[in-house]
């Protein structure tokens, strides 16, 4: 799948926001298919519709029927690679944390004019996010040339979990601890963590050894 052909759905009851918002993804020329529910009920109905396609979700926190703190925990058990971004007009410590570290959200921003910018960056990583945990087969750089690896293989067989995976795709493509952590929108101290278990599973020392496992991987498939 390609970058621009990753759904999006836009959750939001105020029609003046999704205006902004719609206007805002097409000068940025976003042109991913854009679904549109105006309150939680509705956007149930098309996550169990699309389920699994759906890549970025944003979410308005305060929704009619349903709220969207409910939506977020039903969207993260449909697919918990959805990547969510919680939109609100009343920000609060309370609903942050709950969104971002109880329920598995990407992001947590405050709706404003002002705040559009920042909306339409952070749409962009979410976009990028996604895509790298669609992508099962990964180009794999080497000094004796480059190789296809099969990363759904390398997950199984040393029982990564979808982050420590994720981490592994960046290191094929040479990128630093500070490139993987500004990639997946986590600290660079959580990328040594991530990397230390990694290490672990595969039964490693580093990234020359890890690279020259993962070589060995792609000869055996």
């Amino acid at each position: 799948m390609e970058y621009s052909e990753i759904p999006i759905l836009l959750v939001e009851d105020s029609l003046q926001d999704v205006a902004i918002i719609q206007r805002s993804l097409k000068k940025r020329r976003l042109e991913n298919p854009l679904y549109l529910a105006r309150d939680g009920r509705e956007a149930l109905k098309l996550l169990n519709t699309h389920s699994g396609k759906i890549g970025v979700l944003l979410l308005d926190i305060h929704l009619p029927k349903i709220g969207g703190m409910e939506v977020l925990k039903h969207a993260k058990d449909l697919d918990p690679e959805v990547v969510v971004i919680m939109l609100t007009g009343k920000p609060s410590v309370e609903t942050a944390v709950q969104s971002l570290r109880r329920e598995g959200a990407f992001d947590y921003l405050e709706k404003s004019k002002d705040d559009l910018p920042q909306l339409l960056e952070v749409v962009h990583l979410a976009l990028k996010k996604r895509l790298l945990s669609l992508q099962t087969h990964w180009t794999f750089e080497s000094e004796v040339g480059s190789c296809l690896i099969d990363m759904t293989e390398i997950e199984k067989r040393h029982h990564l979990s979808k982050r420590e995976l994720d981490v592994v795709k960046c290191l094929c493509l040479g990128d630093t601890n500070r490139e993987i952590a500004e990639k997946l929108f986590i600290s660079a101290l959580t990328v040594k963590v991530h990397l230390k278990k990694i290490y672990e599973k595969m039964n490693v020392h580093n990234r020359t050894s890890l690279s020259s496992k993962i070589l060995a991987s792609a000869i055996a498939l």
